[in-house]
């Protein structure tokens, strides 16, 4: 039942905003049930809660980008994936664990644009932002977390907070990653065959050596926003910095023709199966390939096998990419991605596995594959709690496959 206590709510500047004081009273005097719906209802009629990025914004974020150092960032350290991956290859470079810290430096270069447009993309477990925004359901459920992440306040970060423990937000890559890697492999063309929410590209014009990238991707929304970040990064681009030149093809990397010897870094994040769908369109490998075997071996191995000539001599793959728990043949279980695709790089006659890299997440709370599993909490087997413990003092961090062509 919607409340008129919540009327006052409407039309309040800046953004929707309760605070302690409020919150408090309004918890403890009104119907849990109607609270949900009512302030449900209030939320809707406020737009989506985006971070607050400006153009000024965005270019200091890319000023600092730019005088990043990998020494900055990747450190050595002990690090684990998520349970229930069982990887095969080992997880050192050049013959220690190292690791990426989190860092958001850079982050805003690349978010100023693509924010409303990766907002807009559904998990499979959940829906995304604008999805939920225009559902009262997916609202109502969505203040429930209100109460159960015990939120001191409503407001547009309380909102983001639930968003993305309660619905799905789509995550950026690191800029800072790719413009690191970028300058320590001394990568000077460039090719992303997943290139996403152009946080790669930022990172390659961010960069010292780079001087071409390719970015192929299949969804139509994302190339005119390529354009627009390309458009600002040069015109930001200094008298001192190398000439750079930026493409983009709207098409899926495994129908496109490579030219070879082209390349002498591959860097990129491929969708992690069915997880994230960033459209219905036909040219989508989720829509493509139902299961995990065919999506394996008629996405991404074949990608990669039509990629490998285009690769220079010493050149370098690089594939962000982990196992994932999802739906696959009807059953909802952790597939693998890893451990087939470096089994078939292993094949080719010129490769090299040099090792593997982590990029530090961040343990998501009472996330058992994530290390954060709760001795109370009765949802977690044993072995989930034990890990747990011994991972306490590790970090939580996605894989990044080295391969060198010899």
């Amino acid at each position: 039942m919607y409340l008129s206590y919540f009327d006052k709510f409407y039309d309040m500047e800046p953004y929707l905003y309760i605070d302690e004081v409020e919150w408090e009273y309004i918890k403890n005097t009104f119907d849990k049930q109607d609270v949900r719906e009512s302030l449900a209802k209030v939320a809707m009629s406020y737009p989506p809660p985006y971070m607050d990025i400006s153009e000024k914004d965005a270019l200091k974020q890319l000023q600092k980008l730019k005088g990043m150092r990998h020494n900055e960032i990747l450190v050595e350290g002990e690090w684990f994936a998520r349970e229930g991956t069982e990887y095969r290859y080992d997880l050192t470079f050049e013959g220690k664990q190292q690791y990426f810290k989190r860092n958001n430096t850079g982050n805003d270069s690349s978010n100023y644009f693509q924010q409303k447009n990766r907002w807009s993309v559904d998990g499979t477990i959940a829906p995304g932002p604008h999805r939920t925004w225009e559902s009262h359901k997916f609202m109502t459920t969505l203040i429930g977390s209100a109460y159960s992440l015990k939120l001191p306040k409503i407001d547009k970060s309380a909102f983001r907070v639930m968003i993305g423990l309660r619905k799905y937000i789509c995550s950026q890559f690191k800029p800072n990653v790719a413009k690191v890697l970028y300058d320590k492999l001394e990568s000077k063309s460039i090719l992303d065959f997943s290139a996403g929410w152009g946080d790669r590209l930022a990172g390659f014009y961010a960069s010292e050596t780079g001087e071409s990238y390719l970015g192929i991707d299949p969804r139509k929304e994302n190339h005119p926003i390529y354009e627009e970040q390309k458009q600002f990064y040069e015109k930001h681009r200094t008298m001192f910095e190398v000439d750079k030149k930026s493409m983009f093809v709207e098409y899926p990397a495994e129908d496109f023709e490579y030219q070879k010897n082209m390349y002498d870094t591959v860097f990129t994040s491929p969708p992690y199966f069915s997880v994230e769908r960033y459209s219905y369109d036909d040219t989508q490998s989720w829509v493509r390939y139902k299961d995990i075997d065919t999506w394996n071996t008629q996405f991404l191995q074949k990608t990669l096998e039509k990629i490998w000539p285009s690769i220079k001599r010493g050149g370098y793959l690089l594939v962000n990419i982990a196992d994932v728990f999802a739906r696959t043949g009807g059953q909802r279980n952790m597939v693998e991605i890893c451990n087939p695709m470096n089994n078939f790089l292993s094949t080719f006659h010129d490769s090299e596995y040099k090792g593997c890299i982590g990029m530090e997440m961040a343990k998501r709370p009472n996330s058992g594959g994530a290390g954060m599993a709760r001795e109370t909490d009765e949802r977690f087997q044993d072995s989930t709690i034990q890990r747990a413990e011994e991972t306490k003092d590790k970090r939580f961090c996605e894989p990044i496959w080295i391969w060198r062509k010899l």
